[in-house]
Order: C-alpha cells, then sequence, then structure tokens
C-alpha cells in the first residue's frame, strides 16, 4: 500500500490524495485549489499523476475544494467511476457546471480589460462538467461496496454539508488494513444537518481534516445569539448587514438562523436577500421554486429576494 498526498496538505484548498493498494490507483477527492490566481491556475494545472492511470475517485463532500477538479481529469482522459453519495452527485451535478461558468466568465471580465492570461484560462468547459456527472456513482450511507478484490468502501455521515460523509477502505488480504479520511468533519447539533457519525473500531491510518484544530468553536445557541444581537444593533441604526458564506451549506444555515430568530420574535421584521443564484439551486426548468426556505408563502427569485420581509 502507498499513499501520497497532493492537495490540503499544508494548506486548506485542494484536497487530493492518491492511494495506491489492491492493485488500484484510487484518488481520494479531487479538489480545487483556491487562492492568488497565478499560484492557484498553476497548482491546479500540473496533475501529479496521468489521470488516465486512475483506475477510480472517491468523493467526500461536494464543496469544490473536494470535488472542483474533477471535470480537469476528466478532460485529461480519466474516465473511471466516480463514487460518492447520492447527494454529492445531486450536489455536484449544480456546482461543477457552475465552477465552470465562473472561470468562464471570469476570463471573459479579464479580457474585457486586457488582462486576460494563461493563467486565467479555464481549467475545463461545461461540457466537460457534463461528462463528469454521467462517472458518478450514488453510494447510501453505511452500504459497504467492493471496489476491487480485497478493497471495500464503506460511507458513514460526516455531518458537514448535505451528502458529506468520511470514508472507511478496508484492505482485507493479509495483512488487512483499515484506512479512514475524514473528510470536512461538521459539529454537532447543527438544526438542518445530521450530526457526525465518525467509524467506529480501531483504524490502521487515518487522514483527517483539522482546519480549525486549533481552537474551539462557540455553541450553536451562542453563535446565533451573537447573530442576533449584530442583526438588532445594524437594523436599529437603519443600516445594511452584508454576511460572505459558501453557497452550499454555510449560506443555508444562516438563513435558517435568521428565520427561527425572526418566528421567535428577538430581531426585527428586516428584508433579507441571498444574492446567488448557486445557494438557492432553483430547478432548471423554472426560474423560481414555490416556498421559500422558511414556509413563507411568498417565493425565492434566482437568489435574489423572498417575496415576505422576515426571508
Amino acid at each position: 500500500m502507498k499513499l501520497s498526498f497532493h492537495g490540503a496538505a499544508g494548506q486548506v484548498t485542494g484536497s487530493m490524495y492518491l492511494l495506491e493498494a489492491a492493485g488500484a490507483r484510487i484518488l481520494l477527492d479531487a479538489g480545487l485549489f483556491q487562492g492568488h490566481r497565478a499560484d492557484a491556475a498553476k497548482r491546479n494545472r500540473e496533475l501529479p499523476f496521468d489521470p488516465r492511470r486512475l483506475d477510480m475517485v472517491v468523493l467526500s463532500h461536494a464543496h469544490i475544494d473536494h470535488t472542483g477538479r474533477l471535470p480537469l481529469l476528466v478532460r485529461e482522459g480519466f474516465h473511471g467511476p466516480i463514487y460518492c453519495t447520492p447527494a454529492t452527485r445531486d450536489l455536484c451535478a449544480v456546482m461543477l457546471p457552475d465552477s465552470a461558468m465562473i472561470q468562464m466568465k471570469d476570463a471573459e471580465f479579464l479580457e474585457r480589460r486586457g488582462k486576460r492570461g494563461s493563467e486565467s484560462e479555464p481549467l475545463y468547459t461545461l461540457h466537460d462538467a457534463v461528462a463528469t456527472q454521467e462517472l458518478m456513482l450514488g453510494v447510501p450511507y453505511r452500504r459497504p461496496v467492493h471496489l476491487r478484490k480485497f478493497l471495500t468502501l464503506e460511507y458513514t455521515d460526516a455531518g458537514h454539508i448535505l451528502g458529506s460523509a468520511s470514508l472507511d477502505l478496508r484492505l482485507t488480504e493479509n495483512p488487512a488494513h483499515r484506512i479512514v479520511f475524514s473528510g470536512d468533519i461538521g459539529r454537532r447539533g447543527l438544526p438542518i444537518i445530521r450530526d457526525p457519525e465518525p467509524p467506529a473500531g480501531p483504524i490502521d491510518t487515518l487522514i483527517i481534516e483539522s482546519t480549525y484544530a486549533d481552537r474551539r468553536h462557540e455553541s450553536v445557541f451562542d453563535a446565533e445569539q451573537r447573530l442576533c444581537e449584530i442583526v438588532k444593533r445594524v437594523a436599529a441604526r437603519g443600516g445594511k448587514l452584508i454576511i460572505p458564506a459558501f453557497a452550499v451549506g454555510r449560506a443555508q444555515e444562516i438563513v435558517y438562523a435568521l428565520h427561527e430568530l425572526w418566528r421567535q420574535k428577538e430581531i426585527p421584521d428586516v428584508p433579507v436577500f441571498v444574492d446567488s443564484p448557486l445557494a438557492v439551486m432553483p430547478p432548471r426548468s423554472s426560474a423560481c421554486i414555490p416556498r421559500c426556505s422558511t414556509g413563507a408563502s411568498g417565493w425565492w427569485r434566482r437568489g435574489r429576494r423572498c417575496s415576505t420581509s422576515h426571508s
């Protein structure tokens, strides 16, 4: 068995690990490096292996720093299966085309200003993102699947975002070996995501996310109360509160928290805008989805505003 690290080691983006075991070359995640344009472009384009020699990819969850280079692998010749949970597969159907469109629009923006260069060229196209989706296989939690002879995968809930999972890989040939890759681990007590369920029992090799390992989080209740105080303070002076948030996971938690605070009459009746089509993720066949996430009688408009003031 051989394990090599090609991202999210010494930095927090670009999650990618190559496992060579049971006669197979297995990639754990294929994340996009994010950061300064030139440096990130160089890291993303220079794949440390030939994608055509990969046998499969196993994903932890759908965030772009864990999946964003999948279409690049496909563009460079990878055509094996991509294992993930069903929810991760469904999220990637929206997020990977969105990533391709952002790259294209970014290149067009720079070209209009005479700043387009090799580092701003899109890594892949919408066609590559769609082709990637055709390779993805949904595997439910707690259902072992045999990847190869002597190699089994089982997903457990990581409690991070919808569909997030820890990877439990078991090599059964002599000597037996158990590898667990945590992916990103969620917090307990979140209102819209189940608590993480880490694999139990002895583990031989553990690859664990540690982005916030050097700090202690405040409780969910304390965080909501702090949000409540900030909203009340800003609303009292007639100001505007801008909250940057990841489109998948964090944005939904914030909208939910704001609605609960409003429902409990802890914050005033103020309009809330979600300025992100990806965060709202409307059906492709419609410009809106019925009922906002608060249960109000209004409609979301492609990432703009709920027609009721509280959400």
